[in-house]
């Protein structure tokens, strides 16, 4: 009887595929229904939530592998979700970019077709109940031939209805082969289910060859070159495991070895051959593939972003997030495990559900977490000079002809920075120093990265000041680069501050300490001396040079500081290289 958990799985498997048969039709090109336009993203965003959903799926066949004590293939129906995940992220690339992307559009009418005929076939017992058995002949046909005697037992539907049965309670349909005389009494018992019918193997070259862009003649070679080959290589390898279990060749772990290893390093090797054969008839099948395989090198348009996130954001992220969800499903079950295992006390599932479970939770929020924090959202760009980050002004104020602005970013806060105005790239320079709170007035001390941009009122500082947490600062520029006002000029990891400075003359500050800003906001306005009145330019004129003055003495007397403050650390460097020496004497 159908349990709430392999409903589920019904309406996902399902569900899935007729989204993405919708999503590859809707994708192709904008349609007209009953005068409604559809444009193409609704395919790309019918195809994001069918691969989402076939990711789910097979999520919860994790509990099935469990309770046969198979964790290899649960591992690879935990892999789902990350791996259609990450289609579903490329599809919105392709919204994003508004561009198709070909060899993804093959994959999922490749996934539909495929995915179809497996699933139906499946999930009729009497249409897998005939291909079972007659697979389960002629493999019987192939010893029968060699003289070594071989029959059929019965062929077992199992419970439930033989027209549909969802693939709920895992009730299998198989058929016994039996060894007349010859079999080993030691040895195990040999079945054929749906998985010795190599339906699987056939289905995805059946699936990539229909959806491939050819002529159909060449479509028609793939076929013969492949199928038909799979099939009777299928066969042979069936006589063969059969032959060598009831044998007993290699003792008790004779069927783990013949059918585990030798079946599936054979299987393998036939299927690269094959592979080869079909690539010479469809080449247009190869770059597909190939397509596929390079989605992670895929490149946006000339001036478009990609992910809404921080050029910079560690790989560790990505890892963090995949093996969370890898975790997840394993731990997951654990309570329904458990309550199995009460009813079969020979069951034991010899992995630690409840420690995944935890460990899952925890990864998962840290990369939730990590994931907001290096978020990298569009900022619409004010006028004036703009602010180069989001976060608290804790300084702002006019001294001795120059302007003066702080800006601390909290953790919450988005951590990448902008160039104020349009410009050149001066100068970028590095400083070492402590990691005090950024917040500290002593932060000042901190490792800081300076960038000078020459900008149309004058020389622009922005200095970056990393924080007690990472203490990384990642620039995006270089030295006499051009960047445009709002453009992306670096990252500061965690808690940290941007620092401002420029001359004040004809300067306008429309912020003060307290205020909440975001990168791009207006923080001040310049108006230049040719948009005043003749009365205006009279009264601003001397003050606008007075304050230049004042910001020139300002900024010589930093140098002359500087450079008193590097004698003073050589004189004194060089006064303890003497100390050891005599010490050393």
């Amino acid at each position: 009887m159908a349990t709430d958990l392999s409903i589920l799985a019904e309406i996902l498997v399902i569900g899935s595929l007729i989204i993405l048969s919708l999503g590859y039709f809707f994708s192709s090109k904008p349609h007209i229904f009953f005068g409604k336009k559809f444009p193409v993203k609704i395919g790309h965003n019918l195809n994001i939530i069918g691969w989402l959903l076939l990711g789910f799926f097979w999520w919860i066949q994790v509990k099935h592998y469990i309770l046969i004590n198979d964790p290899a293939n649960g591992f690879f129906c935990a892999l789902a979700m990350p791996f259609f995940g990450y289609l579903a992220i490329h599809e919105y690339l392709s919204i994003r970019w508004n561009s198709k992307y070909e060899p993804l559009r093959w994959l999922a009418a490749m996934t539909v077709v495929a995915g179809g005929i497996y699933f139906f076939v499946e999930r009729v017992p009497l249409l897998s109940g005939w291909l079972i058995q007659v697979v389960a002949e002629q493999s019987i046909w192939i010893l029968n031939s060699l003289d070594i005697p071989t029959s059929l037992g019965s062929l077992d539907y199992g419970e439930g209805s033989r027209y549909y049965r969802p693939v709920s309670e895992n009730q299998q349909v198989q058929i016994a082969i039996e060894g007349d005389g010859w079999r080993n009494p030691d040895s195990v018992s040999v079945t054929i289910v749906l998985a010795c019918t190599a339906l699987q193997s056939m289905i995805i070259f059946v699936g990539g060859v229909i959806c491939t862009k050819a002529p159909a003649d060449r479509r028609f070679y793939a076929f013969l070159a492949t199928v038909p080959a799979i099939y009777i290589l299928n066969l042979i390898r069936n006589a063969v495991v059969i032959w060598l279990t009831y044998e007993h060749v290699w003792g008790d772990d004779t069927f783990f070895l013949a059918h585990g290893i030798l079946g599936k390093l054979g299987s393998l090797i036939a299927l690269i051959f094959l592979a080869i054969a079909v690539f010479h008839f469809l080449p247009e099948m190869q770059d597909s593939i190939l397509g596929v395989i390079d989605l992670p090198t895929r490149k946006a348009p000339e001036g478009m972003r990609g992910l809404p996130f921080a050029k910079g954001m560690p790989s560790q992220v990505a890892y963090i997030l995949v093996t969370g969800l890898v975790l997840f499903p394993f731990g997951f079950f654990s309570t329904s495990v458990k309550e199995y295992a009460k009813i079969n006390p020979g069951f034991d599932p010899s992995l630690p559900l409840e420690n995944m479970y935890i460990l899952s939770v925890i990864l998962l929020l840290i990369s939730f977490f990590l994931l907001y924090f290096y978020r990298d959202p569009e900022r619409k760009i004010g006028s004036g000079i703009v602010s180069p980050a989001d976060g608290l002004v804790q300084r702002s104020e006019i001294k001795r002809g120059m302007v003066y602005l702080s800006i601390f970013m909290n953790v919450h806060n988005v951590h990448v920075n902008r160039s104020p105005l349009a410009g050149r790239i001066k100068s970028i320079k590095h400083k070492s120093g402590g990691y005090l709170p950024a917040f500290s007035k002593d932060s000042d001390k901190n490792e800081r990265l300076m960038t000078k941009i020459e900008t149309s009122i004058g020389t622009i500082k922005v200095i970056q000041i990393a924080g007690v947490l990472v203490r990384r600062i990642v620039s995006y520029v270089k030295p006499n680069a051009e960047v445009s006002k709002g453009e992306r000029i670096g990252l500061i990891h965690f808690g940290s501050r941007v620092d401002l400075s420029f001359e004040s003359a004809g300067i306008n500050l429309l912020v003060k300490k307290g205020d909440k800003v975001l990168a791009g906001q207006t923080l001040a306005i310049f108006t230049p001396l040719s948009e005043l009145s003749t009365a205006e330019k009279i009264v601003e004129a001397p003050k606008r040079l007075l304050s230049k003055m004042k910001a020139t003495a300002n900024e010589e007397a930093k140098n002359v500081t500087n450079i008193l403050y590097n004698i003073h650390d050589s004189v004194i460097n060089r006064s303890t290289l003497g100390t050891k020496r005599k010490k050393g004497k």
